[in-house]
């Protein structure tokens, strides 16, 4: 006649225990975005793996443009000048989250990332009849890892935001001068909205 409340007993425990997985029954897939996305466009994809793990691809993109004139009442001494710039933008970032166990509704996570980043601008000035350019470019591949927090609001539907270490090697090139170096920085990404399904 124990056996009834035993199993009763082992079958709540299983089910406060999957509670407490983050991800469980919120959906196979997540789509989300950064907010506010202030430089530029940042979106992501990413798996539900486990109850516990997501894997996922970061993707951001941003583009710049300003054109300005200044004419002879604002600056005499640039006689007519025009100053334009342009930038682009590109991020890779495959990344993977193993969560802890959620309390009230808000899960810690610790992630693991691999970084590609691409840069390119571009500069113009003309005064006068003389014009002069300069275009620079780098590149960045790296590694990161660090922590992060989901607070649920919802069942399918959490805020993200997550901070830690990156190693980078950075390529830059400066019209004829070529760099390399490493560097080794913290961070803190922007708050994102994340919608399973």
């Amino acid at each position: 006649m124990l056996v009834f409340p035993l199993i009763g007993t082992v079958l709540l425990i299983s089910t406060a225990a999957a509670d407490q997985d983050p991800l469980a029954d919120r959906g196979n897939w997540a789509l989300g975005v950064a907010l506010p996305s202030s430089s530029g466009l940042d979106l992501s994809l990413w798996k539900v793996h486990s109850p516990v793990t997501a894997l996922g691809l970061e993707m951001g993109f941003s583009w710049y443009y300003s054109d300005h004139t200044y004419d002879d009442l604002e600056n005499l001494d640039r006689n007519d000048s025009q100053s334009q710039y342009r930038s682009l933008r590109l991020q890779l970032r495959p990344t993977v989250k193993q969560y802890r166990p959620m309390h009230d509704r808000v899960a810690p996570f610790v992630f693991y990332q691999v970084h590609a980043d691409f840069s390119v601008w571009d500069r113009q000035e003309e005064t006068g009849s003389r014009m002069t350019q300069s275009t620079n470019s780098n590149s960045d591949l790296g590694i990161a890892l660090g922590l992060g927090v989901d607070w649920f609001p919802f069942q399918r539907i959490s805020l993200s935001g997550q901070t830690g270490l990156d190693l980078s090697y950075l390529y830059e090139e400066f019209r004829s001068n070529r760099e390399w170096e490493w560097s080794l920085k913290t961070f803190q990404t922007e708050v994102a909205a994340l919608v399973y399904f």
